[in-house]
């Protein structure tokens, strides 16, 4: 299991200081509080102006799309010390999905500029989302590696492995605690 720092900490970048300023005097704290979302609310739906990266400072968000049918497709479930929305910052005009509280979530903004700014001034940032947006691109490739080549019960199988080494909390019996937001038809 990933220790929930590993994400926050970059070649010694705290960036949840830069996302979620813990000093509430701070300047960039005053432009941009923290922002609260209830349980299935919306944070941002596809085709809205992509001008904002979010910091998940507590809570999960799903992020997804619709097909034509109206079917929904989860692209990702993100959870603290996570990054979304940062297409923005490589070119999308209007976002190309949804994201949607999964449970009570708090979370930090920062407008486009001010991320392009953190890449340009920040030793580490830039790698940081490079290496993030290399990591999302091959985290899609296998899932749809996945739904070509397998099952779905072999499908839902790794996916609560992956998620128990991402997010688990090991119990002091050795059991693995794993909250869960997906159903079994949803997984697969």
């Amino acid at each position: 299991m990933k220790d929930a720092n590993d994400i926050w900490y970059l070649e010694e970048v705290n960036l949840f200081e830069y996302f979620c300023p813990i000093n509430k005097g701070a300047e960039r704290y005053k432009r941009h509080p923290k922002r609260n979302y209830k349980k299935n609310e919306f944070i941002y739906f596809a085709d809205d102006t992509s001008e904002h990266v979010f910091f998940i400072d507590s809570g999960a968000v799903k992020i997804g799309s619709y097909t034509p049918e109206g079917e929904e497709l989860i692209q990702a479930v993100l959870h603290p010390g996570e990054i979304f929305g940062e297409l923005a910052i490589y070119g999308e005009q209007k976002r190309t999905s949804f994201a949607q509280a999964m449970e009570n979530t708090e979370v930090c903004v920062l407008e486009r500029n001010e991320v392009t700014s953190l890449m340009r001034d920040i030793r580490g940032f830039q790698k940081f989302l490079n290496k993030l947006m290399g990591d999302r691109i091959i985290y899609t490739q296998k899932r749809l590696a996945s739904l070509l080549f397998k099952d779905a019960r072999t499908r839902i199988a790794e996916y609560i492995m992956e998620q128990a080494d991402r997010y688990g909390k090991k119990l002091a019996d050795g059991a693995i605690q794993l909250r869960n937001y997906l159903t079994h038809q949803e997984i697969a």
